[in-house]
């Protein structure tokens, strides 16, 4: 039976620790508007910058913050050390997706990168440093466990979406500021293993967060595969933009990406209502609303409606293009 492996990787904490203790949140925030690591000072942040205080002058450190401004940002650090596996060799075990390879700058530039963190680890042994200061994690991961342990996700999702994946992995990190929903899709059984990003805060282990980074997967390859059909709603993006707050700061700078975090907020809401969370689901819908999330209600309303059809709609995927019909109704209806 699968289960949610609740886990801190090493790999992930060895790049949020260089970026950390990097210019990248200078130069994120010219580039973005903020910056993307927590900068909040604890015991465990003070560990990691004094380990690394000495080795500021390595190349390692003006190699990757001359990568951001190319798009090193957000997610991508994450996929590529996640693509590690649980391996310490900084040989890549899951494939990484087009987009990851683009802003990472391409493969050679990926590889060089990769042979330089494999040497700066060798020289400062950052490894042993992390087993010995990852207690600081304990109690989180209790925590997280707590919130893994309550509901029966894994049915929930794979049961609504009409489809299996490998394996769902719940990645903690105290040290970047936001979360991921990651996955590697095995191409021959068409599954996905799923890695999962969480930062520590209240808000982001909670039900909510986990079922919204979890439904990404599932979610977002439908996008990619209905491209043509997404693009014919396009103008609605342009109706939408008058409601989007600045910059990313809605979680979306796309129309593909508009369309995938509408079904999965909306997706979220309906699962909460299924667990009986409904003022969580209520708070989630306000707070998505005030995003700039106009068609959430109605696509509530179509998502009841795939449950009442599943004989015609097997699996999400089914229901996918007849979902993208939303977008053409009246966006005025629900105001």
């Amino acid at each position: 039976m699968k289960q949610i492996d609740v886990q801190v990787n090493p790999n992930l904490e060895y790049m949020n620790s260089i970026l950390l203790t990097s210019r990248y949140n200078e130069i994120t925030k010219k580039h973005i508007g903020y910056g993307l690591m927590n900068e909040n000072v604890n015991e465990y942040t003070n560990h990691i910058r004094c380990f690394f205080e000495k080795h500021l002058e390595d190349p390692i450190y003006s190699y990757i913050e001359s990568l951001i401004p190319n798009g090193f940002t957000f997610s991508r650090p994450v996929e590529l050390m996640l693509s590690l596996g649980d391996n310490m060799d900084f040989v890549r075990q899951y494939p990484l997706s087009d987009l990851c390879i683009k802003y990472c700058g391409g493969l050679p530039t990926i590889h060089s990168l990769l042979d330089m963190l494999k040497t700066f680890e060798r020289k400062t042994g950052y490894f042993t440093f992390f087993e010995q200061t990852k207690n600081y994690y304990d109690l989180i991961i209790d925590r997280a466990r707590e919130v893994v342990n309550k509901y029966p996700y894994i049915s929930l999702l794979e049961n609504e979406y009409g489809m299996e994946q490998n394996s769902y992995n719940y990645v903690i990190t105290s040290l970047m500021v936001g979360n991921f929903g990651i996955y590697f899709a095995d191409e021959r059984t068409k599954k996905a293993s799923m890695f999962s990003v969480f930062t520590t805060d209240d808000f982001s282990i909670s039900p909510s967060i986990l079922l919204h980074e979890f439904s990404h997967p599932f979610i977002n390859p439908l996008t990619e595969r209905y491209a043509d059909a997404v693009k014919k709603y396009e103008d609605t993006y342009e109706l939408l933009k008058q409601y989007k707050l600045p910059g990313f700061r809605s979680g979306y700078g796309d129309w593909n990406e508009c369309v995938s975090e509408h079904f999965v907020r909306a997706m979220v809401i309906h699962l909460l209502q299924k667990c009986g969370l409904t003022d969580m689901a209520d708070q989630m819908l306000n707070n998505d609303l005030s995003l700039g999330y106009k068609y959430i209600p109605f696509i509530l309303e179509q998502y009841q409606y795939y449950d009442n059809n599943r004989n015609t709609y097997p699996d999400f995927e089914s229901f996918y293009p007849v979902l993208l019909k939303v977008f053409s109704q009246n966006i005025e209806r629900q105001s």
